[in-house]
């Protein structure tokens, strides 16, 4: 029940992509280096992260490397006196943590609203007292017994999506809650 190996073989897949760009897409231009590592590094990192989304601090941190091996990349600055997180802020680039609680959120977003084929009465249930809350879409907390449980899709994203702004949460559609998302704070 642990996804760490799949963890490490991500990692080492989107190293040794960035490590194929640094090799062989030798230009100046930032924007063309960003636009290299969103379309071959990132998409390896993020695919299917709303299953498999850390929470430990050993994985998160793994992952996180790889794309502050990018920022390097792409600002072409590797001296040790070169703030990683300076740059990362002048890219204007979520974490990647940030950015798998969005894909979490908005897979969320998918199945309350039948976008997809999974049905959310089947695994959320609403709230059995009303409460002064922030939006209508509440849905009731999750109670588990190993971290591997609390950890998972649903009950991790269930407390993150009862937090949201009501409206991030009542988004009429798809696209109008993904522009609320990216100003809201999570």
């Amino acid at each position: 029940m642990s996804w760490r190996s799949h963890i490490d073989k991500t990692v080492k897949k989107a190293n040794s992509t960035l490590g194929f760009l640094r090799r062989n897409l030798k230009v100046s231009n930032q924007d063309t280096k960003t636009a290299a590592y969103k379309t071959l590094v990132r998409p390896t990192i993020e695919y299917c992260s709303s299953v498999w989304s850390p929470h430990t601090k050993d994985a998160i941190n793994k992952i996180e490397m790889v794309q502050r091996r990018a920022a390097r990349y792409v600002t072409n600055r590797y001296r040790n006196t070169s703030s990683v997180t300076s740059m990362l802020g002048d890219l204007e680039w979520d974490t990647l943590e940030i950015r798998r609680k969005k894909i979490r959120l908005t897979m969320m977003y998918k199945i309350i609203n039948n976008l997809i084929d999974i049905r959310a009465e089947e695994y959320l249930t609403k709230p059995t007292r009303q409460t002064r809350s922030s939006h209508s879409l509440k849905y009731q907390q999750f109670s588990a017994s190993t971290d591997y449980y609390k950890h998972s899709f649903f009950p991790q994203t269930t407390s993150i999506w009862n937090t949201l702004p009501a409206p991030v949460a009542e988004a009429p559609c798809l696209v109008s809650f993904k522009q609320e998302l990216s100003t809201a704070s999570i």
